[in-house]
């Protein structure tokens, strides 16, 4: 915290007194859990009485936050409980307070997911299971909540696209885009809310009863949007143009739920895996969650693909299993070679079963079919609903009884989280507080922001996330780049690549009209914008390449659009991000736009020294899944170690597990601390070890196209950070790879005039880097920010 404690209360109090109760909010969460903790105990009382002046359910919130940081109370076995209330109540006060909350999303609220709905929807789904926990008859609160659900999403939608339709600018294809936008925003946050809290339970009574109010949720949320008015277009052939885009919530609904669903879509005429096989899985799903007793049935995550015909479903392990290997079940609708294929592929991984068309046997042309295989596969046609509960028990039985309690470590947990697969992030997601804060930051700013990091640094998720958050303007996220199922975020990238390749005059609010026509549903556009633009040295390396080959695409595109920038941000703020902190400078005889651009850096995720709490705690629970423990001394090194970075934070995580399967390590008996990770790093982090692991495979090829003569020539910055980080990672010292400024100056000097990069110092340019997580400056020393990077660097061939 960079202001005085008093600065920050006075702040609040200010904050609230002119109604921005949601800024003040934020701030004091922040100080909460970021700030000294001497002085929050200092202030205890002031922040006590500030606290007192938010509604009951912020109140909550910050008190608990305050009890957590000050170690008054420990809340982690346990849902995040909304209010008691509802318990003491019974039905009729949830009813009340259900309809209450859905009532003041859509009034004041509407559509801002990543903060007040996210909240929200906590509150209610932990009602219920207290609901549930105190009147077990009380099961009519899931049709009310799935009731309230559905007309609130009938409700909102319909004022979104009306909202849209309004606008003077407005057309169909885009109000349309924008409602399917906000679905697939909507049905995130149940899904994310589900892997949060099934992650702190044990108790199957509470497993099914989140499970059965997600189902509902994501149900309503769909069937409300099947219902919505949307001009002269209909929702549901919108849904059914777009079943890629929300098909991977089916296998999270019950099967009461599901039928609902199938009903109102068809979902068979849609992917025929989408009908009586998923139907069979779900009922499969809802027997064995019924009747387990002992051990929950907890999805960890679902993967779908439709073109290829194949569901995954994994299951959370036996908590006292030996075997850590999660339960995976399959549906394969294909046939031929390609389906025999997937059986095989699944029964190496351990699959306890595939449901497929047809008997192994038919599969294997009537040939020997391995024993492997005939047990794992399970045709449709004798896929009784206890199939999945016989498969259940024999595993559990295997890992509890016939597998010794003592038996090593054969499953690298690390691995189920799903860096090779976007899409299963959301099951994965980590809430950031510090992106939250950058909220209060941005909202009143103008200009042009630039933040840089290095690659994988989570800045698109967490970016993306803010976008949703912010109250007070219109902010609009586009991406640089030609992939993503949602079309509406690139539309910026593709309008100036068809006028580059066509030649033609960019229109003169070709800016405004866009941030205009991309905005949010429900933003009045009178209440300023944010532009962010995502992979934003890709959009200025397309400028630069064609405006040298073609003088014509430089003054009929990219200088009217340098221009229109700086006019938008004269009033407005616009957002780059990026790697290179230099991309913007093109053309820089005509360039007025790098003048307003202000770099500043982007946060990673954040850690206090022994803190068992926190967004890179969270992080480690998230890849650990409750399977191996570990100390606050492992969290200080471990993060010392990566810098917070998300992705190599993952990557060496995975590296330590292998390690610790090499060792014979029993889970039980093991507990993670400095001393475990100050030997796995002189056994697994010199440079040779580096070279080899296949978990860093990414960032040796990342250094060493950076670090070739190519990368010199064509990302000059990129290939100067990185040979300043080889500098540190051969001739740094300490855990931190720091070295003294006057021993690396003469090489990044030389570097420096090698590559083109004249306009820097060696102290602007290490100053840059800074900014950009590459290093971290204390005085005359400069230190890697994130030293497995730094070790990665200097281990790399080039």
């Amino acid at each position: 915290m960079s202001k005085p404690i008093e600065a920050i209360l006075a702040e609040c109090e200010d904050l609230i007194s002119r109604n921005e109760v949601s800024r003040a909010f934020d701030t004091l969460l922040a100080l909460i859990q970021h700030g000294s903790k001497a002085d929050i105990q200092r202030l205890q009382p002031s922040l006590g009485e500030i606290i007192g002046r938010f509604l009951p359910k912020r109140k909550r919130d910050l008190g608990q936050a305050l009890e957590q940081r000050l170690g008054t109370s420990d809340t982690r076995d346990a849902v995040p409980i909304a209010t008691r209330k509802c318990a003491q109540g019974g039905i009729k006060e949830f009813e009340a307070t259900v309809s209450e909350r859905f009532d003041e999303l859509s009034r004041w609220h509407i559509f801002q997911w990543s903060t007040y709905y996210r909240d929200e929807l906590r509150g209610i789904l932990a009602d219920v299971v207290d609901l549930i926990r105190a009147d077990k008859a009380a099961d009519a609160a899931f049709d009310l909540l799935r009731d309230h659900a559905r007309k609130h999403a009938r409700e909102i939608f319909t004022k979104g696209y009306n909202f849209v339709m309004s606008q003077p600018w407005a057309v169909a294809d885009s109000a349309e885009g924008k409602a399917l936008g906000g679905l697939r925003s909507f049905l995130v946050l149940p899904v994310e809310l589900y892997a949060d809290q099934s992650a702190r339970l044990s108790a199957p009574q509470d497993c099914r009863v989140l499970r059965r109010a997600t189902s509902r949720l994501l149900s309503a949320i769909l069937l409300g949007f099947t219902e919505a008015t949307l001009g002269s277009s209909s929702s549901i052939d919108m849904l059914r143009r777009t079943v890629k885009s929300w098909a991977h919530v089916l296998p999270l609904l019950e099967g009461q739920d599901l039928k609902a669903v199938d009903q109102r879509l068809g979902l068979d005429s849609l992917s025929p895996i989408l009908g009586e096989p998923l139907h069979r899985l779900t009922r499969a799903l809802d027997e064995a969650s019924q009747m387990s007793s002992v051990d929950p049935i907890v999805v960890l995550f679902t993967s779908m693909n439709l073109d290829d015909r194949v569901l995954d479903v994994t299951l959370r392990p036996p908590a006292d299993s030996s075997d850590t290997k999660p339960l995976e079940v399959a549906v394969i609708g294909g046939d031929g070679i390609a389906a025999r294929s997937q059986i095989e592929q699944r029964a190496k991984h351990g699959y306890i079963a595939c449901l497929t068309n047809k008997p192994a046997r038919d599969y294997w042309g009537g040939k020997f079919v391995p024993g492997t295989i005939s047990e794992l596969v399970v045709p449709f046609a004798e896929a009784d609903s206890g199939f999945l509960l016989t498969r259940l028990r024999q595993r559990f039985h295997e890992t509890k009884v016939v597998i010794p309690r003592g038996a090593p470590l054969r499953t690298n947990v690390a691995e189920r989280f799903p860096l090779e697969n976007p899409t299963l992030l959301t099951f994965f997601r980590v809430q950031r507080q510090s992106i939250r804060a950058l909220e209060a930051t941005i909202s009143n700013r103008t200009g042009v922001l630039l933040w840089c990091s290095v690659r994988r640094s989570g800045k698109t998720t967490g970016v993306s996330e803010l976008a949703n958050a912010i109250q007070e303007k219109s902010a609009v996220f586009q991406r640089c780049e030609m992939t993503g199922l949602d079309m509406g975020s690139r539309v910026l990238f593709e309008a100036v690549r068809d006028a580059l390749s066509e030649l033609t005059p960019l229109p003169k609010d070709f800016v405004r009209k866009l941030v205009a026509q991309a905005a949010p549903m429900g933003v009045a556009p009178s209440q300023g914008s944010i532009l962010i633009l995502d992979e934003y040295d890709r959009l200025f390396g397309l400028l630069r390449a064609a405006g040298r080959r073609n003088e014509d695409a430089r003054h009929l595109v990219v200088q009217p659009l340098l221009d229109q920038f700086v006019e938008f941000a004269t009033e407005n703020l616009l957002i780059f991000l990026g790697q290179q902190p230099n991309a913007h400078f093109i053309f820089m005889d005509q360039n007025q736009l790098s003048a307003y651009v202000q770099q500043e850096s982007y946060p990673l995720f954040s850690h206090s020294k022994d803190a068992t709490q926190g967004e890179f705690w969270g992080l480690l629970e998230k890849v650990f899944s409750n399977t191996l423990k570990y100390d606050a001394s492992f969290a200080n090194v471990a993060f010392e170690e990566t810098g917070g970075h998300p992705f190599l934070t993952v990557n060496l995580l995975r590296e330590l597990v292998d390690w610790l399967i090499s060792k014979s390590v029993v889970p039980s008996d093991v507990m993670l601390t400095k001393a475990v990770f100050d030997e796995f790093m002189s056994e697994r982090l010199d440079p040779k070890s580096i070279a080899l692991s296949k978990h860093f495979e990414y960032f040796r090829s990342a250094a060493a196209e950076a670090l070739s003569e190519d990368g010199a020539q064509e990302t000059p910055w990129v290939h100067t950070a990185y040979h300043l980080l080889t500098l540190l990672g051969t001739s740094g010292s300490g855990g931190k790879l720091a070295a003294d400024r006057a021993d690396i100056e003469a090489s990044l000097t030389t570097t420096l005039e090698r590559t083109g990069l004249s306009s820097f110092t060696c102290e602007s340019f290490i100053a840059s880097a800074a900014r950009s997580n590459f290093v971290e400056v204390e005085d005359d020393q400069v230190a890697a920010k994130i030293p497995i990077l730094a070790r990665i660097a200097s281990a790399t061939r080039r």
